[in-house]
């Protein structure tokens, strides 16, 4: 008897323009545990209509939303085996676009610069009606340098190489005691911070989750990196002083580590002049 997925798999397959289905996501990597979902990656050259995914979908749920947008395209549910499924619709073309945005014309991003060529290089492929993702895998290997250096420089400069920087940004509001903003400015200095170590590593950045996990895998990081990381994730709850304290040292560790990793990477003399 074939599975939900298998089932789902076949038969949006047929749909005409439906050119690329992959498996995604933590089920892909092999990393699944009991709360994974199924990330369902549908690649065509023209939208499938609403009503054509609500009769194929209808059956296998037990619970069903149909076209969200707040990211991209798709549609949830729980199926009836109970396991959440995410179905996300892209062109064709966002193939292309992705391998060029990382191998052709390097660009980096204000942290998970890698998130989509991750998913490109390590999603299953389960059809496959004569797409580019066997050439573009084939012929782009390894992880590109310009791209590392562009990630590195890009977000070392607002980790804390800059006036806006975020480091500064959250010693302020530590300051204050504004635990809002305390928040919101380490959850975004974080996500720069993985982005330069990721890259760093020549390592494709897989998203948002189990990241304490991955600084076990790594070779190169800043001095006391994940020690450091495991406090600043409980810098709501410390006395000022050594919050601020905390935020400085990690920051003066990134600066270093990437004058190390790059060239031409010069700290700013902020450190020097603000009170």
């Amino acid at each position: 008897m074939k599975t939900h997925l298998e089932s789902i798999t076949e038969e949006l397959s047929k749909i005409r323009g439906v050119r690329l289905i992959m498996l995604g996501g933590s089920r892909a990597t092999g990393k699944m545990d009991n709360k994974s979902d199924i990330d369902l990656y549908v690649y065509t050259d023209e939208p499938i209509p609403l009503s054509l995914r609500e009769e194929i979908l209808a059956k296998h749920f037990d619970y069903l939303e149909l076209a969200n947008s707040f990211w991209e395209e798709e549609d949830d549910g729980i199926l009836t085996d109970g396991i959440e499924l995410e179905i996300i619709y892209r062109k064709t073309s966002f193939i292309d676009e992705v391998y060029e945005a990382a191998y052709v014309h390097p660009r980096a991003n204000f942290g998970y610069s890698t998130c989509m060529i991750h998913n490109l290089q390590t999603s299953l492929i389960l059809f496959d009606d004569a797409t580019s993702i066997q050439e573009l895998r084939g012929k782009y290997k390894g992880y590109p340098e310009e791209l590392r250096e562009a990630i590195l420089k890009k977000n070392g400069l607002l980790i804390s190489n800059r006036m806006p920087s975020l480091s500064f940004q959250l010693t302020k509001a530590i300051r204050r005691k504004d635990l809002i903003s305390i928040q919101h400015r380490t959850t975004e200095y974080l996500a720069m911070y993985f982005d330069v170590l990721f890259a760093a590593n020549r390592r494709f950045h897989p998203g948002e989750k189990r990241l304490l996990e991955a600084m076990d895998t790594f070779e190169s990081m800043p001095t006391n990196a994940k020690q450091d990381i495991g406090r600043l994730l409980k810098v709501n709850t410390m006395p000022v002083d050594e919050a601020v304290s905390l935020v400085d040292v990690i920051s003066k560790e990134m600066n270093a580590f990437i004058a190390r990793e790059v060239r031409d990477f010069v700290v700013c003399d902020y450190f020097k002049h603000k009170a």
